[in-house]
């Protein structure tokens, strides 16, 4: 049997950007209803990438679980984080996650051609655009529960918990 490839999302997914977000802008929901939480975020982001503050609040963002919760093999992580590859696979370091392949896209696009080359069956994200789009492509992806994609109903694609995922080998 061929074991499963399986990829995971980052922010929103293993770390906490959301409480590390609301830190910094106080006036930002901790547990936004939707995604769309700061109109000025790209801005906001290209000020501190400008002040050289950017990498260290990605550093610095705290895991949402711990590594040893992760009940399966990570095939590799793909985000969208304005920052260098080398930044996000650092912070996964730190916290202690598997040590495997880190793909950055930009933000707002399309995460597929890169699960598709890494030979991706099955993607963990918490940002429903990437679950509607990966599964219309042919990636299977769960949607990961927060706050902000609570209101979508997409039965048994929906995970609470990666603990749920025991089972896929």
């Amino acid at each position: 049997m061929k074991t499963k490839k399986i990829g995971l999302d980052i922010d929103g997914v293993l770390a906490d950007f959301m409480l590390a977000w609301h830190k910094l802008h106080p006036e930002i929901p901790r547990d936004p209803d939707s995604y769309d939480f700061d109109k000025n975020i790209k801005q906001r982001l290209t000020d501190m990438g400008i002040a050289g503050t950017l990498d260290d609040f990605y550093l610095s963002i705290e895991p949402l679980i711990k590594p040893e919760d992760i009940p399966f093999e990570v095939s590799c992580y793909v985000t969208a984080r304005p920052v260098e590859t080398k930044i996000s696979a650092k912070w996964l370091k730190k916290c202690g996650f598997p040590d495997k392949p880190v793909y950055t896209v930009s933000m707002g696009t399309s995460k597929v051609e890169v699960m598709k080359n890494a030979g991706i069956d099955i993607f963990i994200d918490d940002y429903y655009e990437n679950f509607v789009d990966l599964n219309n492509k042919g990636i299977f992806c769960y949607l990961y529960t927060a706050p902000w994609n609570a209101m979508y109903d997409v039965g048994h694609m929906r995970l609470n918990s990666l603990k749920e995922m025991e089972l896929v080998k």
